[in-house]
Parts: structure tokens; sequence; C-alpha cells
């Protein structure tokens, strides 16, 4: 089982949503791309964040807020615990750092896969929710 989708899957994925909305009359194709520009977040940098920065700031990039104050809160209590001397907050360091690891290493897809499932939200709202639903996969 696969924690995100192979490369292949997601460029079979996004072609299949750039010819659906090819088929969009011209009128909405123009304001689906005006929307999608204003919306689509870019995975170098969403990797960059992720890599660079501690505290989940590529959570906040996405938009994922409440992820982003978990992370930060538990990186600020981590970091007390160990000024005060104690080690859980070694602990806590750990457990955020096991989270993170997996999303460091597949950046490149979660940022590709946020912007295919947000241009498949897009389409759907624009094409009065006709778009497939099923194909929308996390």
């Amino acid at each position: 089982m696969a924690f995100f989708p192979s490369f292949d899957d997601l460029e079979e994925r996004e072609e299949q949503l750039r010819g659906k909305v090819f088929e969009l009359p011209e009128e909405k194709r123009k304001l689906f791309y005006k929307k999608q520009n204003k919306l689509i977040k870019d995975p170098d940098t969403y990797a960059a964040l992720n890599y660079f920065f501690l505290g989940g700031l590529h959570h906040f990039y996405l938009g994922r807020y409440v992820t982003f104050a978990i992370e930060i809160v538990l990186l600020i209590i981590a970091i007390l615990l160990l000024i005060s001397g104690n080690m859980f907050g070694l602990a806590i360091l750990f457990a955020v750092g096991l989270y993170e690891l997996p999303q460091l290493f597949f950046s490149q897809k979660i940022a590709r896969l946020y912007n295919l499932n947000m241009s498949l939200d897009l389409y759907s709202e624009l094409n009065e929710g006709s778009m497939i639903d099923t194909e929308r996969k996390a």
C-alpha cells in the first residue's frame, strides 16, 4: 500500500483533468484557469519550506492551518522543555520529526496532489458537480 500515488498516476490524472477542462465552453475554461492560477501552489516552494524551516511552515503554505498550529505549538513546547532540562522535549521533537520525514521525501507529490485535488474541486464547481468524484483520491 502506497502513501501517495505514483508520479505516473498523478500525471495520468492531471492529463485526464486537462482533457475535461479542454472540453469546457471557452468562457468556463478561461474562468477555470483564472481561478486555478490564484489557487495553485508551487511544488518547489512547498519542498523548500518543508526542507529548510521547522514548525510545519509548509502546512501553512497549503492552507492546513490546524496542522501548522499543532506542529508549531509542539515545537515550542519541546524547546521549552529542553531549556528547562526535561528530556521529554527530545521525545516530542523525535515524534514530530518522524511525522515530518515522509512529508519531506514526498513533498513534490504532496504539492502536486494538493494542486490536482484543488483543480478537481474547481472543475466540479464550474461544471456543476458533474466531474467524477471517485477520481479524487487523497
